[in-house]
């Protein structure tokens, strides 16, 4: 007898179950696996863009996760669900993100594909959890968490469209975000999408596997458990706060659209006129603060250019210098409450406008400009937004740093010395990547390919990141109070709101007053979802906030997420013409935030478990695939 012949008899038998095995595997066809996977994934896709802003169905929010979660589970082949998924989710992205066609149709075709490669990986977490006996109920809401919150990160981070923000109206469910962040709201609802995924493989199991109860009793207990705490612990933050009043803040908003392509929007002489006379109005009210938008009226206006560095550069587009001047001269008046110098500005571009109109009629430029009152009006610091400019003289490349900042002018007429230059800034809207070093060949391509750099390719409009996150201070008449400036896009990063609000357990503003040009993205979707997102950083760090925003959406933000005292015109938030300004006090809070000390602790934990599945995922697939392939060739060459 054959000594070997066992060990024999016992391969067959096992490449014999492991035939067995890849059968039972596929019994499905093609055809039916495709659709038990492609239609609960079009259904997730539909739901997911009803939920968000301007659409606002948020009660799906609590079940849009559910049906591509159950496919996920159900898939028998499961290069058939990542194919089919990365799908679903670059349609959704391709749907929810139109609004930055306008901008780049490139950068907008690559942004959702990148996006859509989290909804495979997401759905590795469910399937390797299946295998491991974990049910979905707790791999959905910790594995959606975890690829949030890699979004927020990744490459600069782009923390859009998250499950969190179809909520930001519920004010008692998102009380929760000063613990966790918006990320524990995100859990909250996929949690609640898990428990939906449990009742419908309650009757509808998975091949190979039977209806359990237990499962769905855990799950709905669960699910319970955590949505009532939730709002247990909204309801007791929310009759717990008590708001003092603080500044009065004019926040002031025009409606001018933005493109790539020249000529990018009216003339900047019509923007600061417009916005001038608008500002006048709001000052006779006498606001303790009046806040014009991000780059308001396009002028490089910061003290260091005007009155102490060469006032020509090759770098700078021909009458920077002499524009900026002539704003800065006309805000200083505005301030002191003295119109004349806007006045006499005013006068100069209209004259000017009259004689280049009939030359270019393609430009519409107006042959007439308002003025302000000739009386003058009160006394107002201003705070505006405006390019700054910097040079280099002794540095090699590059010679010049351009900066978005925001810069305050006093009763006095002064500008403040202190400003606060943009630290988070977008790559390739605001700046490319690779600009020094030895890959500065790779940042010239980058550059040629983006619609900023001008008609041959070369123009550098890459901003220099600010170093600090200046606090800015205002005297009324009792005390002084502290306020922060994030700018634009700062606004929907939650680890920049948080560094500018809290010095560990120290708060560090008293407020915050954002400022942003939205006319990139015409009146699209972008404006309300802006809006939504930023709802979630005042309730994470307990702090107010207003917003002016060229094209809207303008107003104010309590510290438990309330919105207020909007720009609005017969209901409408945004849209052509929407014009105007409103004078509120914003409100400042006492209490602490554990989410303002202690960060994004709970994403973090959440993404370390997923890690965990990942990691087994990859070990037992690919690198036990490997060695059972190794044992399989060595059995085949030693039988």
């Amino acid at each position: 007898m054959n000594p070997k012949a066992p060990a024999r008899n016992t391969k067959s038998s096992g490449s014999a179950d492991l035939k067995c095995a890849t059968k039972v595997a596929s019994s499905r066809s093609l055809g039916r696996d495709a659709a038990i996977v492609a239609l609960p994934c079009a259904l997730t896709v539909v739901c997911l863009w009803l939920i968000f802003p301007p659409r606002g169905v948020w009660p799906l929010a609590f079940i849009c996760l559910a049906p591509w979660a159950f496919a996920a589970w159900h898939a028998e082949r499961a290069w058939l669900f990542n194919w089919l998924s990365f799908l679903a989710g670059w349609v959704f992205f391709l749907i929810t993100l139109t609004w930055l066609m306008p901008v780049t149709g490139l950068g907008y075709v690559a942004l959702a594909f990148y996006l859509a490669l989290y909804w495979p990986a997401a759905g590795w977490v469910i399937r390797t959890g299946r295998r491991r006996g974990i049910r979905v109920v707790w791999t959905l809401p910790i594995m959606w968490v975890a690829c949030e919150y890699l979004r927020g990160w990744v490459m600069s981070g782009f923390p859009w469209l998250f499950l969190s923000h179809a909520f930001y109206e519920q004010i008692t469910l998102i009380q929760i975000s000063d613990v966790t962040g918006a990320y524990g709201v995100s859990f909250v609802a996929a949690l609640i999408n898990g428990v939906v995924v449990e009742l419908l493989l309650f009757r509808f199991p998975a091949p190979r596997e039977k209806a359990r109860a237990r499962p769905v009793l855990v799950a709905l207990a669960t699910g319970a458990a955590v949505l009532g705490g939730t709002l247990l612990y909204g309801f007791i933050r929310l009759n717990h706060a008590e708001f003092e009043q603080g500044p009065r803040l004019a926040i002031v908003q025009e409606d001018f659209l933005q493109t790539s392509t020249p000529p990018s929007s009216e003339p900047r002489e019509v923007m600061f006129a417009r916005y001038i006379v608008l500002g006048a109005a709001a000052a006779r009210e006498r606001p303790d603060l009046l806040v014009f938008p991000e780059t308001a009226w396009g002028s490089t206006q910061n003290a260091e250019f005007l009155e102490g560095l060469s006032p020509g550069s090759a770098a700078l587009a021909t009458g920077t210098y002499q524009y900026g001047k002539r704003c800065d001269d006309a805000i200083s008046g505005f301030a002191r409450g003295d119109y004349g110098p806007a006045n006499r500005v005013l006068e100069f571009y209209e004259k000017r406008f009259r004689r280049f109109a009939p030359q270019r009629p393609d430009l519409n430029l107006p042959t007439e400009l308002p003025r302000l009152p000739s009386l003058g009006g009160p006394p107002v610091t201003v705070l505006m937004g405006t390019l700054a400019v910097e040079f280099y003289p002794d540095a090699t490349y590059p010679k010049m740093g351009k900066f978005n900042s925001a810069i305050i002018y006093d009763k006095d007429g002064r500008q403040r010395s202190q400003r606060y230059d943009k630290r988070h800034l977008v790559p390739f809207g605001e700046y490319v990547p690779f600009r020094g070093g030895r890959l500065h060949w790779l940042y010239q391509w980058l550059n040629s390919l983006s619609p900023f750099s001008g008609r041959d390719g070369k123009y550098e409009y890459s901003l220099t990141p600010g170093a600090e996150l200046t606090v800015f201070e205002l005297e009324l008449a009792d005390e002084v109070v502290r306020f922060g400036t994030p700018i634009c896009y700062e606004d929907v990063m939650p680890y920049v709101i948080r560094d500018y609000v809290w010095d560990g357990d120290r708060r560090r503003v008293d407020f915050l007053v954002n400022i942003s040009n939205d006319g990139w993205f015409l009146h699209g979707d972008e404006l309300p979802q802006h809006l939504a997102i930023c709802v979630f950083r005042a309730v994470e760090n307990r702090i107010g906030i207003a917003r002016a925003v060229n094209t809207g959406i303008s107003g104010f933000v309590d510290p438990d997420g309330r919105l207020y005292s909007l720009v609005r015109e017969e209901g409408r938030l945004y849209g052509k013409g929407l014009v105007g300004y409103r004078i509120d006090r914003v409100r400042l809070d006492s209490r602490t935030s554990l989410y303002g000390r202690f960060g994004d602790w709970f994403a973090r934990l959440c993404l370390l478990l997923t890690t965990l599945l990942w990691g087994e995922a990859v070990f037992s697939r690919w690198v036990g695939g490997v060695r059972r392939r190794i044992a399989a060739r060595r059995a085949r060459r030693n039988p």
